[in-house]
This record gives structure tokens, C-alpha cells and sequence, in this order.
């Protein structure tokens, strides 16, 4: 938890609507190690939203886009990733829900237990990624321990119609922090937190959507980087949450329909070559 955010790099994320819908069961996920990662991803790449003071992180240097919360929408089936980048959460063990609803249908659960990070991991390569280390506390499965640096979890393949929000259940592995007996579990929309505030922002980076958390009730210092994680939503809808242009996938068969017919055509019209 730092002490200054510099605002007006990025945009909050208050709501992640995703044209989605889940076939995956709502159980534990398997975690899984950052040397099974898929070859887009690269967590050297993310340190800089953990380890750094956000007042010195660049656009040229992280890639930022100011997000358009009204276009964080995705048009294409993907398998959905979410990836631990790191954390900075101090007394902290915070853990990572997510929810998905389709219509009157919702489901969800845990990501993981604990999100801070194991003894190690503050060591060479990964030290900035990892600012408190912490042991498993006793008796818990692998879902409620510490991870590493990149550790992933996959939640399966989502089609159009859900929507999508991931709430960080702070302190939650030593039984959550309360007020008025309300528990602080802070979510995308800070209309549903319960203080009303903003606990995330949300970066576009190389085609992964980067959410970072505030844990403290009451918006703490507003460093949003506590907790971080990377969520993989697919390329095209990353580039779309980002404003950047994707073709529809209509629109994509039909210039590939296009270019067969121009190939084709090409072919039939070349010249025979005398012997």
C-alpha cells in the first residue's frame, strides 16, 4: 500500500460487462504455474504495476490506455485466464472471487484463497513483485495458499450474454475485515462496494485487461496496486475494451471469403506459359 497515485494515467473500472456466458463449474480452480503459461504471456513484463509507485509508471512504459468503462465488452468466445501478478498488501491476505452472470443465472467462486505471495518469490527476478511474502497458514488446501509469482487459474470457456465482475475479499483467509458489521469485499462497480468507493483501476497492456486493488475500507491511500492481477479475455476483446478496432467475426469471414474469390479468380485469369 503506497502513498500516491497518479490519476490521470488510467480510468477506473466500475463495471466489467462482458457478452460471455460460463461453461465452466463453479468449483475450485486448479492452479497452475507461470512455466505452464501460454507464450503471450510474459509476467516480467507486468512488474511495473506492482513494483513501482504509480507516479512513476509511463504510458510508454506499461502500455496504458484510459478505458472507456462503457465498451468493456467482449464479442468473441474465449477461454478466460486470470494470472497473479503480484502484491504490496502489507498485514493483508486477500482473496479473489469472481462472479458471472447470464440473465437470472450466476455463477462463480473462488480464484484464489490467498493472494499473497510465497517465501521466495521476493527473491532475485521477482523481488518487485512481491513486497510481503507470507507461509501457508495451517491446514489449507492448495486453493488457500500463497502463490508465486504468475501463478493461473483457468475459468473456462465463455460465450456471449454474461457479465463478469472479480471481488477482492479483503484479509479474507484470516476472516475478512469488517465495519458495522458488513464485510470488505470490493468489487469493479463502487456503487456495490460497501463503502461506496473505488477499490480497482484497469489497464489495457499487450492484450491482457490488468485490474489492481485497493484493500483498505475506506479507499485507503488509493495505490491500486495491493493486490494485482492480469485477466485474459483474448486478444480481440482486450483490443476492443482499449478502443482498438477489431473487425466483427462476420466481417472477418466475409474478407476471407473475399480473398479466396480474388485468389481463385486470380488463378483462373493468369496467362499460360508457353513451353
Amino acid at each position: 500500500m503506497k502513498t500516491q497515485f497518479f490519476a490521470g494515467l488510467f480510468a477506473a473500472a466500475t463495471t466489467l460487462t462482458v457478452a460471455i456466458s460460463h461453461t465452466a463449474p463453479a468449483t475450485a480452480y486448479d492452479i497452475k504455474g507461470r512455466d505452464q503459461a501460454p507464450a503471450n504471456f510474459n509476467i516480467q513484463e507486468f512488474k511495473d504495476f506492482v513494483g513501482k509507485e504509480a507516479r512513476y509508471l509511463s504510458p510508454e512504459t506499461i502500455g496504458a490506455h484510459r478505458l472507456d468503462i462503457t465498451k468493456i465488452k467482449m464479442n468473441f468466445d474465449h477461454d478466460v485466464k486470470v494470472y497473479f501478478i503480484g502484491e504490496t498488501a502489507g498485514g493483508y491476505r486477500n482473496q479473489l472471487n469472481f462472479t458471472a452472470t447470464n440473465g437470472a443465472e450466476v455463477t462463480g467462486g473462488k480464484i484464489f484463497g490467498d493472494t499473497s505471495c510465497k517465501p521466495g518469490q521476493d527473491m532475485a527476478n521477482f523481488g518487485e513483485f512481491c513486497a510481503n511474502p507470507n507461509n501457508p497458514l495451517a491446514n489449507k488446501a492448495k486453493e488457500d495458499q500463497p502463490l508465486n509469482v504468475g501463478d493461473f487459474a483457468e475459468l473456462g470457456k465463455f460465450k456471449a450474454g454474461t457479465e463478469f465482475d472479480f471481488q477482492l475479499v479483503s484479509n479474507g483467509i484470516n476472516g475478512g475485515i469488517w465495519n458495522n458489521g458488513v464485510q470488505g469485499i470490493f468489487g469493479l462497480n463502487d456503487a456495490t462496494n460497501p463503502d461506496k468507493l473505488q477499490h480497482v483501476m484497469a489497464y489495457y497492456y499487450k492484450d491482457f485487461l490488468v485490474l489492481g486493488y485497493e484493500d483498505l475500507w475506506g479507499g485507503g491511500d488509493k495505490d491500486y496496486n495491493d493486490t494485482v492481477f492480469a485477466i485474459d479475455f483474448g486478444k480481440n476483446n482486450a483490443r476492443e475494451v482499449a478502443g482498438i478496432s477489431v473487425p466483427e467475426p462476420s466481417a472477418t469471414v466475409a474478407l476471407i471469403g473475399a480473398a479466396a474469390v480474388g485468389i481463385f479468380a486470380s488463378r483462373r485469369s493468369r496467362p499460360k506459359q508457353v513451353d
